[in-house]
């Protein structure tokens, strides 16, 4: 964020009264949550080969198992 906006922001900030200070915080808490959601998308490789398991109807990958009867 430039220094200007910051300043613009920080500005804006100190004319609002105290009740409304929280407010704000609490907004900015939901905007950095509502980014953080919006970068952790899962690709679109990734639903495309869950949609595939499902439709083929494949069992769930089991490393135990797999580790299992190589061994016997």
């Amino acid at each position: 964020m430039k220094a200007t906006a910051i300043k613009n922001v920080n500005d804006k900030l100190k004319n609002l009264p105290d009740s409304l200070i929280e407010e704000v915080a609490c907004y900015i808490d939901f905007l950095a949550y509502k980014y953080s959601q919006e970068s952790n998308q899962i690709p679109q490789w990734q639903k495309e080969e869950v949609l595939n398991r499902i439709n083929l109807n494949e069992k769930a990958v089991d490393a135990f198992e797999m580790i299992d009867k190589l061994n016997e």
